[in-house]
C-alpha cells in the first residue's frame, strides 16, 4: 500500500476542516475565487433563463447555503 505525504486528501475532509489547514491569505483567496465562480455561474444562468428556468433571489440565497456562503 503506498503512502501519500499530502497534507491532506481530497473528497476525505468537510469545507470547515480544509478551511483551519489554511493561511488567512489562502482562506481570502479561496474565498474570492469561490465568489468570482459563483457570480459566473449565476450569470450564466440568469443569462440562459429559457435552460435552466427562472431564479427568484430566495433560490440563489438557497443555494448558497449549501456552499457554505
Amino acid at each position: 500500500e503506498e503512502t501519500f505525504s499530502f497534507k491532506y486528501s481530497p473528497g476525505k475532509l468537510r469545507g470547515n476542516q480544509y478551511k483551519s489547514m489554511m493561511t488567512k491569505e489562502e482562506l481570502e483567496e479561496e474565498q474570492r475565487v469561490q465568489r468570482e465562480q459563483l457570480a459566473a455561474i449565476f450569470r450564466l444562468m440568469k443569462e440562459k433563463s429559457d435552460t435552466f428556468g427562472e431564479m427568484s433571489e430566495g433560490d440563489m440565497k438557497e443555494q448558497l447555503r449549501l456552499y457554505d456562503i
